[in-house]
């Protein structure tokens, strides 16, 4: 049995008292680690993102419109220089990774380990397009400028790497980055496609034929891997000619 006090849990265990004649004991105290503070940074950052999502729709991610969110966030020009010290681009990938970890947060829910890992690839891209869609007047703004982190290469990348480590990937090898690869492509098509509708079956077809593609090449590359297994080693051939 464990007893929690404060941060301190208390296993309690069989051991003899003489004062209560009880067999029972206490083992050594566990100190629980404590959860990590919000770093002042982030939480200026996120509160200057919160401000930004509603202006961008309109004035877009610019210098300007950074400068208005921060007077609506009620942030110091110190403390958005340390939030942001890269400017609008931290804002992206801010976003980016507020909707990648929403991936990552519905993958790990406790209702669906049991789908199919297409089915479960499906659920990420639709959390991740999910925590994107109360802000895509601004997404759509983000996609038009230069210094785009959320649709280009890092943020995709972190938003494949989100659902595939949450859906327990284990690789290591070159397949690692073949799977958020091809992750990437599928959510990069996915986006462009959501951006230019609100039709919902639409999107959804759309990201079932992309996903069936990521399937047959996943299915292909497992044949060709293989086939290279069970081919005989050219060193071998060698070796008996040599013989």
């Amino acid at each position: 049995m464990a007893v929690r006090r404060g941060p301190i849990t208390y296993e309690i265990g069989p051991a003899y008292c003489p004062r209560t004649q009880i067999w029972r004991r206490i083992r050594p105290m566990t100190k629980q680690p404590e959860q990590p503070e919000t770093a002042p940074s982030d939480q200026f950052r996120e509160r200057l993102l919160d401000a930004m999502l509603e202006i961008a729709p309109e004035s877009g991610w610019t210098i300007a419109a950074m400068d208005r969110a921060a007077q609506k966030a009620s942030l110091s020009e110190g403390q958005v220089l340390l939030a942001t010290p890269h400017g609008v681009t931290d804002l992206l990938d801010a976003l980016g990774q507020r909707a990648a970890r929403a991936a990552g947060e519905r993958l790990r829910a406790d209702d669906i380990p049991g789908l199919k890992v297409r089915e479960r690839v499906r659920v990420g891209v639709k959390a991740w397009l999910g925590a994107l869609q109360p802000h895509k007047a601004a997404v759509k703004r983000a996609a038009g400028t230069p210094a785009n982190l959320l649709t280009g290469p890092k943020g995709l990348w972190a938003a494949a790497d989100a659902i595939w480590s949450a859906l327990g990937d284990k690789s290591t090898d070159f397949n690692w980055y073949t799977k958020r690869t091809t992750l990437s492509a599928v959510l990069g098509s996915t986006l462009a496609a959501w951006v230019g509708t609100d039709d919902e079956a639409e999107i959804d077809a759309f990201l079932d034929r992309r996903i069936e593609n990521v399937m047959q090449f996943e299915k292909l590359k497992g044949q060709v891997k293989d086939a290279m297994a069970k081919a005989p080693n050219p060193m071998d051939f060698f070796g008996q000619r040599k013989g």
